[in-house]
């Protein structure tokens, strides 16, 4: 009586053409328990190591399940300290906008700005420079500067009209972050617009090299400057009746 071929044998049973590493794969893919009944086919079995040496099927198998482990635990940390970022931006918002709807002028808004952007964990200075303008009356604690000034400082900023992130001069550090200049390793600076008007300009500085660089989402410090701009414009137009 003729015995039945095992499936290994069926497998490697001579074809008009050889099989493709692909079909090979697939094969083993629509079977995962292939395996389980070859014990002399899994002892021919060896493969590469790192170290040059060969290692057996089931020790492979658990080195890739243990990376593939440790990269669903990175995604997962990344996850939540982007949660965790969310959390404080949203926190430092709120507390920014409400404090900047209790202003009674503009030297108060420049006040209530820097002091709750400071707060963020993740600045180590704040800078906030209004635009000196004929009507504008500040306390004297305020700092203010010439549009033209401005404009000639930080060039890119103001073409731009939007959020600057990346390397600046020492020059520029200095002059944006006076007291803590020599810290300062990154800035991210915002231009505070409303209705096409430059009316301020917000630094912000972080102490690490690159934490402020060309490739951060700028979103939420756009926001905020278009925030204190309509407040500032408000006040302005108050000030001016």
């Amino acid at each position: 009586m003729k015995s039945d071929n095992s499936a290994a044998e069926k497998f490697e049973a001579p074809s008009s053409s050889e099989l493709s590493a692909a079909e090979v794969a697939s094969y083993l893919k629509a079977n995962p328990k292939f395996f389980i009944e070859q014990d002399d086919l899994l002892a021919d079995l060896s493969l590469p190591h790192e170290s040059g040496e060969a290692i057996s099927l089931l020790e492979r198998q658990v080195t890739i399940l243990r990376d593939r482990g440790a990269d669903a635990r990175q995604k997962l940390n990344n996850l939540l300290e982007n949660a965790r970022n969310n959390d404080q931006l949203f926190d430092t918002t709120r507390s920014l906008v409400l404090a900047l709807l209790r202003a009674k002028d503009v030297t108060e808004i420049a006040d209530a700005a820097q002091d709750q952007l400071s707060n963020h964990t993740n600045i180590d200075s704040c800078e906030v420079i209004l635009v000196d303008k004929k009507s504008l009356k500040v306390a004297g604690s305020v700092r203010t500067e010439s549009e033209d000034i401005l404009k000639k400082k930080f060039v890119d900023v103001f073409r731009l009209k939007r959020t600057h992130c990346g390397p600046i001069s020492e020059e520029q550090t200095q002059y944006l972050f006076p007291a803590q200049g020599n810290s300062i390793k990154s800035t991210a600076l915002c231009p505070v617009i409303s209705n096409g008007d430059f009316l301020a300009l917000i630094a912000f500085g972080n102490k690490a090299d690159n934490y402020f660089n060309v490739n951060l989402d700028t979103l939420f410090l756009d926001f905020i400057g278009h925030v204190v701009g309509a407040v500032l414009d408000n006040q302005h137009a108050d000030s001016a009746q």
